[in-house]
């Protein structure tokens, strides 16, 4: 079994690479230049876990100490710029992975509010934070308004049951590796489930 700090670097890493992926293929659709691409491959990546670490206010991110961070995300961009076009056609393999990054996220950044003391309700803030914030970031960096703002399948939601499960799990004593594979199989599920049925956040009555 892993330890607890090579769990959560696992976690955090595969998080970020199809994070990575994912707004490099952004870049590309854009026609935007390989730093371009890079850029948004970064913000992707690393965005909603340097505003966890930022909030946490407990040293420099982690995406500035860890050595494998960063080569993580130039390992994406790398990878999509080359194959991208091949990669673009994998629609299914794309959504699912971006589905378990989605959930890893959410792991990462609730198990690490935890871990700091915080409240759960603030690790709850800071797990859907680390989940969604760098897909927020680029959006507003290419114009658009965050596709998380509007009623669609879940996705904010799916991550919110990720954390939920992960303090649940945690407060029932289960152990750090299998509390993170339920949190992570739950966060997948709502997500894709969500896809698959049609399941749709709520949307208040127009006023």
């Amino acid at each position: 079994m892993f330890d607890s700090d090579t769990a959560f670097l696992i976690v955090d890493i595969f998080g970020i690479f199809v994070g990575a992926a994912t707004g490099a293929l952004t870049g590309i659709k854009l026609r935007y230049d390989i730093m371009g691409i890079w850029f948004l491959a970064l913000v992707t990546g690393l965005g909603g876990g340097i505003i966890r670490d930022t909030m946490l206010q407990i040293g420099p991110p982690l995406a500035l100490t860890n050595p494998f961070y960063l080569p993580t995300v130039m390992a994406a961009t790398i990878i999509v710029a080359i194959w991208g076009r091949h990669i673009g056609q994998l629609r299914k393999t794309i959504t699912t992975l971006d589905a378990i990054a989605l959930a890893n996220f959410a792991v990462a950044g609730t198990l690490r509010s935890v871990d700091a003391d915080l409240s759960y309700w603030a690790a709850v803030l800071l797990g859907i934070m680390t989940a969604v914030g760098g897909g927020i970031m680029r959006d507003m960096m290419i114009g658009t308004s965050p596709a998380i703002f509007h009623r669609a399948e879940l996705y904010g939601l799916a991550a919110l049951g990720s954390c939920l499960s992960v303090l649940l799990l945690y407060w029932l004593g289960l152990g750090r590796e299998l509390t993170i594979v339920a949190s992570v199989g739950v966060g997948v599920f709502l997500r894709l489930g969500s896809l698959r049925w049609g399941w749709m956040s709520w949307e208040p009555r127009q006023i």
